[in-house]
């Protein structure tokens, strides 16, 4: 038996995505949807604990197992071998289940006394642990660590290990979920990869793989855990600038970008921060992104940034970044498929995470995009992984990956599980709906109850799906506030996401396509805006979710039943977890955040579930 695994082994959004060609069939989860860390950056075993468990795999059947990882090794990177355990030492320490907990009491850790940290540690029981695990600066390979992890899980298997360039994967990983099959243009672009490359450009062609080009930022970065070493140094990439902008503006860069984007809508672009913006870059002759590193340290110095947040609101901050980053990569996408001839494009890295900046690509330059569903880094496992098959066999064979198009990847569980973790808990009364959930979650909604369904396998990627949602009816504004203020606990500025019928989409949006994933927006009608005022933001545009009966037929049945219900087969769909938590995987997690907010209702695998 061959498996093909594909890790992003280490840094924010660890994951691992395994491809098995004798079922085919995939299976992919990041280590946050298990650890319920957000951005989890320790070395994904749990993952692969997980995938053994829920699989049921016999892993001594395995006898070749291809792993991928996405990071290009060098001979001189060695990794921290003593890194994962010292993360796990603290969280077990402070006993903190979610980041924002574990943040608190590791910054309060940190400003203790060698002296007092002893004693805290003393009483504790763990100061020999700690002295054993934080004194020991032993480093080893990464092909070494790798091996004994997959060794100590697969005992049989000859393994071998491959490494692919950061911007490759991401590129990779666009291609093989799109529906594309002639030539098609991959367009990655994120803060910063390998070898300082911020962007890439690959062509597939006579069903080969190429680079065309790539963009290579004057400066390097370091990020760990989320918080930035030397913030100003993100400015030598279009992707990094959004990032600084981001952590400027007060929100948590690598993650909040979506904030800028939401905020941007309520600002004015025209002032001195977006004209400075342009002369930090340019695009040369061959089409790849020149920075200009001198005056972005001029213009945008953390010194500078100060002034601008007294003399501009942030709205209008944030809608110049916005518009630069819209009107730059016009010009530079533009510019490629002038070049090329090749108006099929594929997106993917955190810059395409922008759904307004997709928007804009589709409404002037082409209509024919496809953005990866895991655009952002937990993404490079699954371009890793297809690369490490594409290694053995070639791109026609691969052409089933393409049938997968909707990425509910990871974990299910039986109603016999989800019995079991209901009855453990004895404040919550709940009621067996069976097949007929979908209905009765519309009839919920529909009387002004929020409420959550957690059916299927999980997501994979930052988008929920209608496997675990959030929902709500779209047509009472008022509903947002609830959602926003007491269940996600997010700023009031930043909208909601519709799941809509395909068959609804002609009649409410003006110019769209079947996008299934939610990584574009579009724009509503004008006489529909007011009836379902939720699922649009200021600037008109909704980042729709349409869904056919092919897609996910119960989904698919709730969504129909709201159409008869209200005449219009749309729904809010936010992802089904309380803030500050990741997305949840288990239905001991779903219970957990239902009990902790006040949503009315949660449905797992046809229970319904009410507190008492």
């Amino acid at each position: 038996m061959e498996l093909y695994l594909g890790i992003n082994f280490f840094g924010h959004d660890s994951a691992v995505f395994v491809i098995d060609p004798q079922k085919q069939d995939v299976f992919a989860v990041s280590t946050e949807r298990i650890t319920r860390f957000k951005h989890d950056n320790i070395f994904p075993i749990v993952v692969l604990d997980k995938y053994i468990q829920y699989s049921g795999i016999d892993v001594n059947a395995v006898t070749k197992l291809i792993c991928a990882n996405a990071r290009l090794e060098q001979k001189s990177l060695k990794i921290f071998a003593n890194q994962h355990q010292r993360t796990l030492f603290l969280r077990e320490l402070f006993n903190e289940p979610y980041l924002k907990g574990f943040k608190s009491k590791d910054y309060e850790f940190k400003r203790l006394s060698e002296n007092k940290k002893f004693w805290y540690l003393f009483k504790k029981g763990k100061n020999r642990a700690y002295k054993n695990i934080f004194e020991s600066s032993i480093t080893r390979y990464q092909s070494e660590l790798l091996t004994d992890i997959l060794k100590e899980r697969f005992p049989k298997a000859d393994i071998e290990l491959q490494y692919y360039d950061h911007e490759e994967c991401h590129a990779v990983s666009s291609y093989f979920t799109s529906s594309y099959t002639g030539d098609t243009l991959l367009v990655t672009m994120d803060a910063q990869g390998d070898h300082n490359r911020f962007s890439s450009v690959y062509i597939v062609k006579d069903n080969k793989l190429s680079l065309h080009s790539t963009s290579i930022s004057p400066k390097k970065f370091f990020s760990f855990g989320g918080k930035y070493v030397n913030v100003e140094s993100f400015e030598s990439s279009v992707g990094g600038m959004y990032t600084y902008f981001t952590h400027m503006l007060g929100f948590t860069a690598n993650a909040d970008e979506g904030k800028v984007e939401a905020l941007a809508a309520f600002g004015n672009y025209q002032n001195e921060i977006y004209d400075k913006l342009w002369k930090c870059f340019s695009i040369d002759k061959n089409n790849t992104i020149v920075t200009h590193q001198e005056d972005a340290e001029l213009y945008f110095s953390t010194e500078e940034f100060y002034r601008f947040l007294k003399d501009y609101k942030k709205e209008d901050i944030s809608a110049s970044i916005q518009k630069f980053l819209e009107e730059f990569m016009l010009k530079f996408l533009k510019g490629l498929i002038d070049e090329t001839g090749i108006k099929q494009l594929c997106f993917s890295g955190g810059v395409f995470a922008n759904v307004i900046l997709n928007l804009r690509v589709f409404e002037e330059l082409t209509q024919s995009i496809y953005i990866v569903p895991a655009m952002t880094d937990e993404g490079t496992a699954e371009g890793a992984a297809y690369l490490a098959y594409l290694s053995k066999t070639d791109i026609p064979q691969m052409q089933w990956l393409k049938s997968r198009y909707m990425p509910y990847f990871g974990t299910s569980y039986s109603r016999e599980q989800v019995l079991e973790a209901i009855r453990k808990e004895n404040t919550i009364d709940f009621e067996d709906l069976g097949d007929a959930w979908p209905e009765r979650a519309a009839q919920l909604v529909v009387e002004g109850k929020v409420g959550a369904i957690f059916h299927g396998r999980m997501e994979w990627g930052p988008r929920a799906l209608g496997n675990r949602s959030i929902i709500a009816d779209c047509r009472h504004e008022e509903i947002t506030k609830k959602i926003n203020g007491s269940i996600k606990n997010r700023p009031l500025f930043q909208p909601f996401c519709p799941s809509i019928l395909e068959e609804e989409r002609d009649r409410l949006f003006e110019v769209s396509y079947p996008n299934k994933h939610m990584t574009c927006a579009f724009r509503m009608r004008q006489e529909h805006r007011e009836k379902i005022p939720a699922s649009v933001h200021v600037d008109g545009t909704g980042r729709a979710q349409f869904v056919e009966e092919k897609d996910n037929p119960m989904y698919f049945r709730y969504l129909k039943e709201l159409k008869r219900l209200t005449d219009y087969g749309v729904s809010i769909n936010t992802s089904f977890n309380k803030h500050g938590r990741t997305i949840v995987e288990t239905p001991k997690d779903a219970i957990q955040d239902f009990l902790d907010t006040n949503m009315d209702f949660v449905i797992i695998e046809g229970y319904l579930l009410k507190r008492k």
